[in-house]
């Protein structure tokens, strides 16, 4: 109850609708209405590197169930937050007990960063359930004769990784955690594990199992892996050179960068700023308590979930990058999992263990709870509404096709005005055409912008440019250029 209200509470006068989410949008649009399919998804921050298509697909029905209205998207996202919620609970309560369910299920309920994915379109805020299940169906492949398992094992990967490329750093785990245990696989025979079977999870089946998820992965990766082919290699070859010219990862300051990713870590998932060390003492603590229960076959499903959240701090700490919150998506779920599991083993007294859960679960409600802005504010930014006021008021001028519209300064962008102004039967020209439009619609997003002889190439390239007016509408002022023999 409590995350469901959390997740959508005016939700639609606090939705995210901006460029991203408006260039989503169109793409689901096209494929709704059966214009076109992609093949690819969303650019990622790595540059001209591609995700895969599946966000697109996998949220389209709720686009078309709300009639094209933008908030559809966000909702389908609200939506598959709370049924991960619920499906990781009845697993772990599974897997463990129903005491680390519970309170693994109300960190991630009161979870600020987790709920503010959950309320707007976008393809990195499904990747903490993804993320969550790829280690759980790789989990019951190795200890399961199933090999449903298997399958949906190389699909949740695949997945994972078309949300965002960091999920590739969910091979670590896997691979270390399938390594040391296949090592130990003999004292599996002497173990009392519940639903393990030594000899089908480290014997002749791995092979077996291996290439079933490895073609569940590849076919799921199917329409990523054609565009690669149609296109000379493209997304592969920007991946090379990302890493072989671009610099992205190198040895200098390494510890000091690990400090600010560990703390960084704790600052999106806690909602504290702590000190460095303390953040560092913090992560030393967790591997300390982990390591304390030995490596045994009992616990691994919360070791395989403590690999992804250790090795993903230690990993990301070489690569030269900002600490977004999104960037730590596959592993809030881990965290949780196993703090909730040391949390509920670290004493046996039943009067102090009530003592130390409740006094952490208090503190950690309050921390993120202060962080939710949109529940003491009145009224909320209403991004949907305003971005549609902006489109009409340009179609008021019905503009002349071929048209094109631009966004300044350089780093802002306009998909969520082109959205509306396309559900409106006004098309602008594609962002990167070299077609010459008849006119051209600049957004500023600023107070003021300076935009003949302005050197953004669309107006650059807009020969003999004026501007015919001039107005502003929810904050942004906007300039209609034409050509001078116009």
């Amino acid at each position: 109850m409590f995350a469901v209200f959390l997740r959508f509470y005016k939700f639609e006068d606090f939705a995210m609708f901006l460029g991203d989410q408006g260039r989503d949008a169109i793409i689901i649009k096209r494929i709704i209405t059966f214009e076109h399919f992609p093949a690819i998804g969303a650019p990622s921050s790595l540059g001209q590197i591609f995700l895969g298509p599946f966000y697109y697909y996998l949220i389209a029905p709720f686009l078309l169930f709300f009639n094209f209205k933008p908030v559809g998207p966000a909702v389908g996202v609200a939506v598959f937050s709370i049924l991960g919620l619920i499906a990781s609970y009845v697993v772990i309560r599974k897997e463990t007990n129903y005491l680390v369910a519970l309170i693994f299920t109300i960190f991630l309920t009161f979870s600020a960063v987790n709920i503010q994915f959950s309320r707007f379109s976008w393809n990195p805020n499904l990747l903490p359930i993804f993320s969550f299940f790829t280690l759980y169906f790789f989990y019951k492949t190795i200890t399961t004769k199933n090999k449903l398992h298997a399958v949906l094992f190389g699909s949740f990967l695949s997945f994972s990784i078309q949300l965002h490329h960091l999920a590739l750093l969910l091979f670590l785990p896997i691979v270390l955690s399938y390594l040391s245990f296949r090592a130990k696989s003999r004292n599996l025979l002497h173990a009392d594990v519940k639903e393990i079977s030594p000899r089908a999870s480290f014997g002749r089946n791995d092979i077996e199992k291996i290439f079933i998820s490895l073609i569940s992965f590849l076919f799921f990766s199917l329409p990523l892996i054609i565009f690669d082919l149609r296109h000379n290699f493209l997304n592969t070859r920007n991946f090379i050179n990302f890493f072989t010219e671009g610099n992205p990862t190198d040895h200098e300051q390494l510890f000091s960068r690990f400090l600010e990713i560990n703390r960084s870590f704790y600052l999106h998932v806690l909602q504290l700023n702590m000190n460095h060390y303390i953040a560092l003492f913090l992560t030393i603590a967790i591997i300390f308590l982990i390591v304390k229960k030995h490596l045994s076959p009992k616990f691994l499903f919360i070791y395989l979930h403590a690999f992804n959240f250790i090795f993903f701090i230690v990993v990301f700490s070489f690569f030269n990058s900002s600490r977004n919150a999104h960037y730590y998506s596959s592993i809030y779920l881990s965290f949780f999992l196993v703090l909730s599991w040391i949390i509920t083993n670290i004493v046996k007294n039943k009067t102090v263990q009530f003592f130390v859960l409740s006094l952490t679960v208090l503190t950690y409600i309050y921390l993120n709870f202060k962080s939710l802005n949109y529940l003491f504010l009145k009224t909320g930014n209403n991004q949907i509404k305003k971005a549609e006021t902006i489109a009409l008021s340009m179609l008021k001028e019905n503009p002349l096709i071929p048209f094109q519209t631009i966004a300044l300064p350089y780093v802002e962008t306009d998909g969520h005005i082109r959205y509306f102004l396309e559900l409106n039967g006004k098309r602008p020209l594609p962002a990167d055409t070299l077609e010459e439009p008849k006119e051209l619609y600049v957004l500023c997003f600023e107070k003021d912008c300076q935009v003949l002889g302005n050197p953004q190439w669309q107006i650059a390239a807009f020969k003999k440019a004026k501007i015919d007016k001039i107005w502003t509408v929810e904050g942004i002022k906007i300039y209609k250029l034409i050509h001078i023999n116009n």
